[in-house]
C-alpha cells in the first residue's frame, strides 16, 4: 500500500504535526520526509533504544541545549563552491552553529559521566561532533551581532572607514555652508541635506532649480522639487564614493578568506549537520513520548497484544482520563478478528488505534500503550477505511471498496496486517456476508492479522464457527444506550436497533412490527448477545473485586511476614539479653557463697545467719515473672476462643481453630498461622489501646490494614483517605497501604498530594516489588 495514503489513513500526519513542535531546527523537519517504515527487528529494536535513551536524558537533565541550531547546508555548499563567499548573516549562522555543537557535545559527555555511563548511544554519537573554537574566534572577531562587518576585521578596513568619516565630515561642513546661501535665497525647499543614488543633495524649488549650479539627481513625486548635487561639492562626493567603493572591495575580500576558512572544514560541518538531524528529530519523538506517556513494547514473533493502548491524535484533542484505553490482542490461536457492534460504539477507533501503534512503531517511534504490551513486525500494512464514492472514475462506494480489499488480496501475505472497516458493505446484506466470510477466510488461511468491522449477523456467526477468526466487540451499556468503549474478546456485538429507535421515541407499532419480521433465530440470536454481555459485565466486576481482594490478601502476607521476622529477632536478642544476665547471677552467686563461706571460717557470723543470707539473695537473684503475667499464664490446653499471646512479646490474639500443632490467631484483624510452640495461653483479653492524647479506644470492628481507591474519582480521595487515616490511627497502627493503582499516575498523585497536607502522616514512599509496586503507597502513621 502507498506509504502515503497509509500515513493520511490512519492520522500519521496528525502525529507527525505535533511531534514538529518540538523541532529546534529545519534539520529535524527533512528528516519528516526522508523517513522509512523499518520491517528488520534488529534495526527496528536499535531505533527504539534511541529514542528510550533520549527520553531518559531528557528526564535527567532536561532537553538538549539546541537553541540557535540551523540548518546551513545550503550556505555550505555555495561556501564549497570556489572563490564564492556568502553574506556577513550567514557567517553568523555557522558561528551560532558552531557554538550549538561544541556545547552540546560536551553537555552530553559531562551528563553521561555524572550518571555513570547511563547514556551510551547519545554519549558516542555526540562525542563525534566537530568543534572549531579558532574558527568560531576569527568569525566573532569579523562580524558583530547584526551582521556588521567588523572595523577591526582588518588594518586596511579601519584605516578606510577612518577616511571615510573624515570625508563625510567635509562634506557635511560644505554643504551646510552652501544650503545656508540658497536658504537665504529662498531656493531650497527644506533646510535638509539627503541623499540620492549614493550621492548627497540639496532639495531645491524646482522654479529656482537654474539658480543652483550643481547636478539634478532626481525630482519629487509632486515635482515641485528637484534634488541637485551643487558644483562644489562634486569632487568631494566623488571621493567619497570611491572609498565607498574601496570599502567595498575590503569586506569581500575578509568574507573571502573566511569563506575559505569554512569551506576547510565544510565537510566535518556537513557530517555534523547530519548528527544533529539525528539529535533534534529524535529528542522531538522522545519529548512526543513524554507528552503521550508512550513506552518501548515487547517486540515478539507472532502475537499482538496492546494494554491499555490510546489512539495518539485522541490524546491531542482531549485528556488522558477522558480517553478510554484499548485492551487488544490477537495471534497465537487466532489471527482474524471481527469486531461487531452499533455505531458510534468506536469500532473504527479501535482499527485506527491498532494500525496507527504499529505504523507509529515501525517508523522508529515509541508508542501510548504499557511497557508489557507486545507487538509484531509487520512487512506490510493495509488499510480500508473510509473508502469513498469516486465521481471521476464513475466508481459507487462499493465499487471503490472492493477496489481496495482486491489490491489487498493480492499483495498481503503472513506478514501483513489488514484492517478493514465495514467490509463489503453497501451491497445486499447477504451476499456481502458470503463475500466477507470468502475475503476474511482467504487472508486467515495466508495467515494475515486482520481485524475488521461488521454489523452484519452472518458474518457474526461465521466467525464464530470458523477456527482462527473469532468474534470482538465493544461494550454498549444496556441501560443507557451509550458506548463504555471498552474492547471484549470473544463476544460478538448486538446492534441494539430496537433499543435505539425506543430512545428516540419511534412509535411502538413500528417497533413492534419490526420486530415480526425477524425470524425465531434472529431474536433467539440478539437475546442470546444480550445474556452474554450481562453475563460478561458481572463477570468483570466480580473479577475486579477478586482483584481488589489479592492485593488486599497479598499486603497482608507481605506484613506478617515482616512480622514474623521482627518476632523472630526479638527473640534472638531476647534469648541473648537472658543469657547474659543468667551469667551475672551465676557470678554473683559465686561471689556471695566465697564471702559467705570466709566470713563462717573467720566466726564473724553464725551458720544460722549464712543460711538466712543466702535465702534472702535468693530472692533478691530471682528471674521473677511480673505479678499481672503470672496471673494471665496458665498451662492447660489451648483451644478456640482463648486468648494467646506470641511468647517474647506483648502481641496476642483470640484462637480462631487449632490444628494439629498450629493455630490460627485473630491479632488486630487480620489471621496468622503459627506453631503452637510459639504461643502462650492467658486467662482473661488484653485491655484495649488507647490514644493517650484523645482517649479513644480502640473499636472492635475489623481493622483495615489497606485502602483501594482503585476506580474513584480525584474528588472522593479527600474523604475517604481522612476517615481511614484517622481510623488507623485510633487502631494504633503504625504503617497502612494506599492502593491507587498504575495508569495515568493521576490518582497517585492526587493521594501523594493528600498525604502531605495531613499532619498525622509522618513519612510514604512507592511500594517495593512485593507490595504492589507502583500502584501503591506505603504510608507511615
Amino acid at each position: 500500500m502507498d506509504i502515503r495514503e497509509l500515513k493520511s489513513k490512519l492520522d500519521f500526519d496528525s502525529v507527525l504535526s505535533r511531534v514538529e513542535r518540538y523541532f529546534y531546527s529545519a534539520l529535524a523537519s527533512s528528516k519528516c520526509d526522508e523517513l522509512e517504515f523499518i520491517s528488520d527487528r534488529e534495526l527496528l529494536e536499535v531505533e527504539l533504544r534511541k529514542v528510550v535513551e533520549m527520553k531518559e536524558l531528557i528526564n535527567h537533565s532536561g532537553d538538549l541545549p539546541l537553541d540557535g541550531l540551523s540548518d546551513i547546508r545550503e550556505v555550505l555548499n555555495k561556501i564549497r563552491i570556489e572563490g564564492h563567499f556568502v553574506a556577513p548573516e550567514d557567517f553568523l549562522r555557522i558561528h551560532s552553529f558552531l557554538v550549538v555543537s561544541r556545547k552540546l557535545r560536551k553537555h552530553v559527555i559531562d551528563t553521561n559521566a555524572g550518571s555513570d555511563g547511563k547514556f551510551p548511544w547519545v554519549t558516542a554519537y555526540c562525542t563525534s561532533l566537530f568543534f572549531d573554537k579558532l574558527l568560531e574566534h576569527n568569525i566573532e572577531i569579523t562580524i558583530d551581532e547584526s551582521g556588521f562587518v567588523k572595523d577591526s576585521a582588518s588594518a586596511n578596513l579601519s584605516r578606510i572607514r577612518k577616511q571615510i568619516t573624515q570625508q563625510s565630515e567635509r562634506l557635511r561642513k560644505s554643504l551646510a555652508t552652501i544650503l545656508k546661501k540658497i536658504s537665504e535665497k529662498e531656493y531650497a525647499q527644506e533646510d535638509i541635506v539627503t541623499q540620492r543614488d549614493g550621492r548627497y543633495v540639496i532639495p531645491v524649488k524646482t522654479e529656482n532649480k537654474r539658480n543652483v549650479q550643481g547636478i539634478i539627481h532626481g525630482a519629487s513625486s509632486t515635482g515641485q522639487t528637484v534634488f541637485v548635487e551643487p558644483a562644489e561639492i562634486i569632487t568631494l562626493n566623488n571621493e567619497l564614493t570611491e572609498l565607498h567603493f574601496e570599502e567595498r572591495r575590503e569586506i569581500d575580500k575578509i568574507l573571502r578568506e573566511l569563506s575559505t576558512q569554512v569551506a576547510g572544514v565544510s565537510n566535518e560541518l556537513l557530517g555534523n549537520c547530519m548528527i544533529l538531524s539525528d539529535i533534534d528529530f529524535i529528542q522531538a519523538k522522545a519529548k512526543y513520548a513524554i507528552e503521550t506517556i508512550s513506552s518501548m513494547p515487547v517486540i515478539t514473533g507472532n502475537e499482538v497484544d496492546l494494554i491499555d493502548a490510546y489512539h495518539p491524535v485522541l490524546l491531542q484533542t482531549h485528556s488522558r482520563s477522558q480517553v478510554i484505553p484499548l485492551k487488544f490482542r490477537i495471534g497465537n490461536d487466532f489471527n482474524t478478528l471481527v469486531i461487531s457492534g452499533p455505531n458510534a460504539g468506536g469500532k473504527t477507533v479501535v482499527l485506527k488505534t491498532v494500525g496507527l501503534c504499529h505504523l507509529m512503531l515501525q517508523f522508529g517511534f515509541l508508542i501510548p500503550a504499557e511497557p508489557e504490551s507486545k507487538v509484531k513486525i509487520f512487512s506490510s500494512i493495509f488499510v480500508s477505511i473510509g473508502d469513498e464514492q469516486s465521481i471521476e472514475n464513475d466508481l459507487s462506494t462499493f465499487s471503490s471498496h472492493l477496489i481496495s480489499v482486491k489490491t489487498i488480496l493480492d499483495e498481503a501475505d503472513s506478514g501483513s496486517l489488514v484492517l478493514i472497516d465495514e467490509i463489503a458493505s453497501g451491497t445486499d446484506p447477504v451476499l456481502g456476508s458470503a463475500l466477507s466470510s470468502a475475503i476474511l477466510k482467504s487472508l486467515s488461511d495466508r495467515n494475515s492479522f486482520s481485524v475488521v468491522t461488521t454489523h452484519n449477523s452472518e458474518l457474526k456467526e461465521f466467525a464464530y464457527a470458523t477456527p482462527m477468526i473469532e468474534n470482538a466487540s465493544l461494550e454498549f451499556d444496556s441501560v443507557s444506550l451509550s458506548p463504555t468503549f471498552r474492547f471484549i474478546t470473544g463476544l460478538p456485538g448486538q446492534s441494539f436497533t430496537f433499543e435505539i429507535a425506543e430512545k428516540f421515541s419511534f412509535p411502538e407499532l413500528i417497533i413492534t412490527d419490526s420486530k415480526s419480521h425477524l425470524t425465531e433465530n434472529e431474536n433467539r440470536l440478539e437475546d442470546l448477545l444480550r445474556e452474554l454481555n450481562e453475563t460478561k459485565q458481572n463477570y468483570d466486576e466480580l473479577k475486579r473485586r477478586t482483584d481488589i481482594e489479592n492485593v488486599r490478601l497479598a499486603g497482608l502476607s507481605n506484613l506478617y511476614d515482616e512480622k514474623l521476622k521482627e518476632l523472630k529477632a526479638n527473640e534472638k536478642v531476647l534469648k541473648h539479653k537472658a543469657k547474659l544476665e543468667a551469667e551475672s547471677i551465676v557470678k554473683d552467686a559465686r561471689k556471695l557463697i566465697e564471702k559467705t563461706v570466709k566470713e563462717i571460717r573467720e566466726e564473724r557470723i553464725s551458720p544460722k545467719q549464712a543460711k538466712e543470707i543466702i535465702a534472702q539473695e535468693e530472692k533478691n537473684l530471682e528471674i521473677s515473672i511480673p505479678e499481672e503475667e503470672k496471673e494471665m499464664m496458665i498451662d492447660t490446653e489451648i483451644v478456640s476462643g482463648d486468648i494467646a499471646r506470641l511468647k517474647g512479646s506483648n502481641t496476642s490474639g483470640e484462637v480462631m481453630h487449632v490444628t494439629g500443632e498450629e493455630l490460627m490467631l485473630n491479632i488486630n484483624g487480620f489471621t496468622v498461622r503459627v506453631p503452637l510452640s510459639e504461643v502462650e495461653k492467658i486467662q482473661s483479653k488484653p485491655k484495649k489501646q488507647s490514644l493517650s492524647a484523645g482517649g479513644v479506644e480502640l473499636n472492635d470492628k475489623p481493622v483495615q490494614l489497606s485502602l483501594d481507591l482503585r476506580g474513584k474519582y480525584s474528588y472522593e480521595v479527600k474523604e475517604l483517605l481522612e476517615r481511614f487515616l484517622y481510623d488507623s490511627v485510633v487502631n494504633g497502627l503504625t504503617e497502612v497501604s494506599i492502593i491507587h493503582g498504575k495508569g495515568s499516575g493521576k490518582l497517585r498523585e492526587e493521594v501523594r498530594r493528600q498525604l502531605k497536607e495531613t499532619n498525622i502522616v509522618k513519612s510514604y514512599r512507592a511500594g517495593n516489588w512485593n507490595e504492589g509496586d507502583a500502584g501503591v503507597t506505603i504510608v507511615e502513621l
